[in-house]
């Protein structure tokens, strides 16, 4: 798979998919008590958008983080005095995809939606339980696994080498759903029958034979995190019910970009 394909496939699932919109935010104001906003924050927002006078119509000015006082109490003090001012880096446009903001979210995890209507919606961490995220993950690891397939293709052309990287238990599974799919003319090519473990090891022992120990044992544990999210999302289980299960999230998708960069050859 190519880049230009890697993109286009993410392109059509924007982050306003996800977003909640403006006319629905919970907010404060500069003036209000940031005691009286926590306790009101029954939903446990993390991150609130403050306002500057006015309804929820009024100009957003910042944010506000509140998720350190759910379980302490805040300071009686007006919000103007612990809000953090509007930035740039709190922005994304409503078009940018899914992955532009998953990719970072563990880092910048309240972003505010803009477009050339303004501030139009807002997105945290703890929407990337939502389907069109697991959507474009799942996107994202299927297209990683097409690259492996390409790549061991790349790196073995007549297909003499890779079936000896895996294990004899898991040759004797391949040749067992290989002559399972030739008793029902399924087959196509061998290698498209490899389980996703199968591809890790055939790719590091082809492309990465030069490569350290250590090396080598680190891009195994970055595949196996991989895989992991990849079956959570194949069996439709949680894979960021809380805080820090997202921000793994956000980490793995950083090394599945790094990952295709590396075994997709240079054009």
């Amino acid at each position: 798979m190519s880049q230009d394909d890697f993109q286009a496939l993410h392109a059509g699932l924007n982050v306003s998919m996800i977003a909640t919109g403006r006319e629905h935010f919970a907010y404060c104001r500069l003036d209000d008590s940031l005691r009286a906003v926590a306790e009101r924050n029954e939903s446990k927002f993390d991150f609130m958008p403050v306002v500057e006078g006015g309804e929820g119509n009024g100009h957003i000015v910042g944010t506000i983080q509140l998720d350190c006082y759910f379980e302490a109490p805040a300071p009686d003090t007006p919000v103007s005095g612990a809000y953090r001012p509007l930035h740039e880096n709190c922005l994304i446009g409503a078009d940018a995809s899914i992955l532009s903001f998953v990719k970072e979210a563990d880092i910048r995890p309240f972003r505010l939606l803009v477009s050339d209507q303004g501030v139009v919606g807002l997105v945290s961490l703890s929407d990337l339980q939502k389907l069109p995220v697991r959507a474009a993950l799942f996107g994202l690891v299927t297209g990683l696994e097409i690259a492996m397939t390409e790549a061991i293709q790349v790196a073995d052309p007549n297909g003499e080498k890779w079936l000896n990287c895996i294990s004899a238990k898991r040759q004797d599974d391949l040749r067992k759903r290989i002559e399972d799919a030739r008793s029902k003319e399924g087959i196509v090519t061998e290698l498209l029958f490899t389980q996703f473990c199968d591809k890790r090891d055939i790719l590091i022992s082809l492309l990465f034979s030069k490569e350290t120990a250590r090396r080598r044992e680190e891009l195994e544990r970055t595949f196996k995190r991989i895989e992991d999210l990849r079956n959570d999302l194949a069996h439709a289980n949680d894979y960021a019910a809380n805080r820090q299960h997202a921000a793994r999230v956000c980490s793995i998708v950083r090394d599945i970009l790094d990952a295709h960069k590396i075994i997709t050859p240079k054009a």
